[in-house]
């Protein structure tokens, strides 16, 4: 006949404090349970890339001509902060590249959403009007462009000594 206090007398459970002491095999089991789990969590970090690293990588890839890769770069960004202007201006500039005049006259538009004083992106989507044939357009966003410019380089004038 067992008895109950012998059943628990197989399995051995240390006081409380012994749990969280240094010698502890439970605590140095937890402690390298806790460090694989905190270096998982860095290691998957290290891999991703930011939404201005990917628009770093799709001028790398328009620079070498690789523009389906560009696209698909500028598409991260974009995918990574919907709010990111220079993604949709490249992505706008690819689109013209492959004759994709109403998806660049999206993006510029998106840009200009974002950032409406962006007079690059005003002076691009003139360009993307011109390429569809709409020349009206184009000498508004042209001349909107110019303006802007035009403001800036004013203001950078005053600013300098």
């Amino acid at each position: 006949m067992v008895l109950y206090g012998q059943i628990f007398d197989v399995f051995y459970f240390p006081p409380f404090p012994a749990l969280i002491g240094p010698a502890s095999a439970m605590n140095q089991l937890l402690l390298k349970f806790f460090a694989l789990l905190l270096m998982g969590m860095i290691l998957t970090q290290c891999g991703n890339k930011n939404s201005k690293e990917y628009v770093e990588e799709g001028i790398k890839h328009t620079e070498q001509g690789q523009f389906s890769s560009a696209r698909e770069s500028f598409l991260k960004a974009i995918e990574q902060d919907p709010k990111n202007a220079a993604g949709y201006y490249g992505l706008g500039g690819i689109y013209n590249l492959e004759k994709k005049y109403d998806d660049a006259e999206k993006a510029f538009k998106a840009v200009i959403q974002l950032d409406p004083t962006h007079f690059n992106a005003w002076y691009s989507l003139g360009y993307t009007y011109e390429l569809m044939g709409k020349k009206e357009d184009a000498e508004q966003s042209y001349e909107k462009s110019r303006r802007l410019k035009g403001k800036l380089d004013a203001i950078m004038d005053k600013e300098k000594p």
